[in-house]
């Protein structure tokens, strides 16, 4: 800017320019062509003819040349950009122009003239002149003139009369300055958009009108500027994009900026669309009428669902609106953010982070039965076939779950979690296909976007699939033959591609035999099973798996080093029942490390925690309680004088924690362990 201004200024500092006859004006023009009066042209100038001569630019031309129809159009649709910024500005400013002689000239990066703008009567002298659209000003062509010298050296500039190289512009006085921004990819270098000359008879001509050319060059650049900053906000959303400006004087709307997210979301061709009617977008009415009636009334909403019709195809769509109005400014419009459902559920789920973390090499172990499960769940990943997790509780179903999504072609997609055990019955049905507003009492608002609807494209982990009810599964197996459904209260049939991972401990077969599970869904969820072994059963992997989560707590809780097992803490670790998998031995583990801060962890650390009687040491029988059951006093060895009932109700008093209980019987928790499996409690 500051060049301008400096450019502004030396042209002031010149002085008024005589005023001189149009034979006047001739008679110099042919002197400066013959090698006379230089220093009626400034060095800068004088250098530009001379480049001219050598180009051999013929001065003496009839007329401006034109580019041909063809090209011409190309020429405004490359511009469109800075076509439309200049109209709205050049719209607010005409009404202020006070010399009916004076017009204003747009220009395209090339020195095409775009359009031109002012009253009939400089429109009626540009005419006169051959001064029209299409015509071009550049160098080569009309030979030295302040749009082809501002457009390329970034400046502004002005010619007037005999100062053209050639005839046609000899009696016009031409103040121009381009539309420059900064070229952000590229420091200290600059970028041209086109620019905007002010046109007048040369003997009009006056410095002022330099200052004006500036200022309204500058306040295009500006706008330029600030729009494209503006719009690049939105760029991380993968929403559709558009803002529609309308005019304020006739009411005309025009596309003023769209994203290239726009045609994904329409799944369309992309096309420039700047500056074009919103009609080359959206169909017209009597389509689409309640994005008009928006368009027309300026209305907010937020995701509101609506049905467009785009290219004469209609699809449902999440439509947000943000109005806008500067009356004083003069203009106002209003930006549309568009997404299709499937965009929505996933941009959700994202933000409520609910993709998988876990992978395979998260899972711990290398005993034969863990290998075969892990080569079984590769296999899986590969496949998009329902698959069913069968396992005790604690083994790492949803570990798997995870792991399988991650290696599958679906890992950039939502992972979307359902505990059928953690919902109650009437609040299932919800949480899996959503509902519209007002579909019962206490709905949300605008309604809320159900878990299947979420993972579209992706993955649901439908966890402890054996508690849904009864009614709910027949949805269920119609939503999977179906691949599509229905939000509650609503009456749109959302499809959806989603792979299902159930996961269950319960035996599904004994539940299909007791009438309590659907056989047909059994075998629709069932299509791949995978048996994930319990802890028991992998050896070594117990000893593998507490150092593992011993790094793992002492990495979180910062300790400097972390804690070691002692080979007597390995082998009792080995004994332990841990009839719940993983999960107990994790908790096992962290409990302990927690409560010592013993570098070495040895057996006694977990008997304390456990509550266990020191190895070698008999079970003792401690004086119960004053309110203790009678059938728990006497001499006897507890095995035989310890009845079902008086260990029911032990357990009862002690809220069925195993420790407290073995605690309170006075036995350890070995013996406890015993007397339950006995009992089969």
């Amino acid at each position: 800017m500051e060049r301008l201004h400096a450019a502004c200024l030396i042209r002031i500092l010149q002085g008024v320019i005589a005023m001189l006859t149009q034979d006047d004006r001739r008679q110099l023009w042919d002197q400066l062509h013959a090698g006379g009066a230089q220093d009626r042209l400034s060095p800068f100038l004088a250098a530009a003819w001379a480049q001219c001569a050598s180009m051999g630019v013929k001065p003496d031309l009839d007329a401006l040349p034109c580019l041909p129809p063809e090209q011409f159009e190309e020429a405004k649709w490359n511009a469109i950009r800075a076509y439309g910024y200049a109209n709205r500005f050049l719209f607010k400013m005409l009404p202020l122009v006070s010399n009916p002689n004076m017009g204003f000239a747009l220009f395209d990066p090339k020195g095409v003239l775009l359009k031109l703008y002012g009253a009939e009567n400089i429109q009626s002298w540009c005419r006169a002149h051959g001064i029209a659209r299409n015509t071009v000003w550049r160098m080569e062509t009309i030979g030295a003139n302040a749009v082809a010298l501002g457009l390329q050296q970034y400046k502004t500039m002005s010619t007037v009369g005999e100062e053209h190289y050639c005839k046609p512009l000899l009696d016009v006085a031409v103040h121009f300055s381009p539309f420059v921004t900064d070229n952000e990819q590229r420091p200290g270098e600059y970028l041209c958009h086109g620019g905007m000359a002010l046109l007048l008879p040369a003997e009009q001509s006056s410095p002022d009108y330099l200052l004006l050319a500036a200022a309204a060059a500058y306040d295009v650049s500006l706008h330029m500027y600030m729009g494209d900053n503006l719009h690049s906000m939105y760029l991380p959303d993968n929403r559709g994009m558009f803002s529609v400006n309308i005019n304020v004087t006739n009411g005309k709307c025009h596309i003023l900026y769209h994203n290239a997210n726009i045609f994904d979301t329409f799944k369309i061709p992309y096309e420039n669309l700047y500056y074009q009617k919103v009609e080359q977008l959206l169909d017209p009415l009597p389509s689409n009428q309640d994005f008009w009636s928006i368009l027309k009334e300026g209305k907010t909403v937020f995701e509101k669902q609506l049905t467009l019709s785009v290219h004469g195809r209609e699809s449902t769509y999440l439509v947000t609106t943000e109005p806008y109005h500067q009356s004083y400014l003069g203009f106002k419009g209003i930006r549309f953010f568009i997404a299709a459902p499937s965009q929505i559920s996933s941009n959700v789920s994202r933000r409520i982070g609910n993709n998988a973390m876990k992978t395979f090499d998260d899972i711990v172990g290398d005993s034969p039965q863990i290998i075969s499960a892990l080569r079984l769940a590769r296999g899986i990943a590969r496949s998009d076939s329902n698959t069913l997790l069968l396992g005790e509780s604690g083994v790492g179903k949803d570990i798997f779950a995870q792991a399988i999504h991650n290696a599958s072609a679906r890992r950039d997609k939502p992972f979307i979690v359902l505990n059928c055990a953690a919902f109650p019955r009437d609040l299932i049905a919800s949480e899996l296909f959503g509902y519209e507003q007002g579909a019962f009492t206490g709905a949300k608002r605008n309604g809320n976007i159900g878990k299947f609807e979420l993972a579209n494209t992706g993955t649901i982990f439908l966890d402890e699939i054996g508690e849904m009810p009864l009614d709910l599964q027949a949805t269920l197996l119609r939503v999977i033959e179906q691949k599509a459904f229905m939000r509650l209260g609503g009456s749109t049939v959302i499809h959806v591609d989603v792979k299902i991972i159930a996961a269950t401990n319960a035996d599904l077969i004994h539940l299909v035999e007791q009438k309590k599970f659907r056989a047909d869904l059994y075998y629709r969820l069932s299509t791949l099973r995978l048996n994930i072994p319990p802890l028991r059963d992998r050896g070594n992997d117990v000893i593998l798996l507490a150092r593992h989560f011993a790094r793992v707590v002492c990495h979180r809780i910062q300790r400097s080093v972390p804690a070691e097992l002692a080979p007597d803490a390995e082998q009792l670790l080995l004994q332990l029942p841990l009839k719940g998998n993983v999960r107990e031995l994790q908790n096992l583990i962290e409990g302990v490390i927690q409560l010592n801060s013993d570098f070495y962890i040895e057996a006694r650390h977990f008997q304390e925690y456990l509550g266990m009687s020191p190895a070698g040491e008999e079970d003792s029988v401690l004086p119960p309680p004053p309110d203790a059951p009678a059938s728990t006093i006497g001499t006897a060895p507890p095995q035989q004088s310890l009845t079902r009932e008086a260990l029911e109700h032990a357990l009862l008093i002690n809220r069925f924690n195993r420790t407290d209980t073995a605690r309170y019987l006075g036995v350890s928790r070995r013996t406890l362990y015993r007397w339950m499996e006995r009992y089969h409690l």
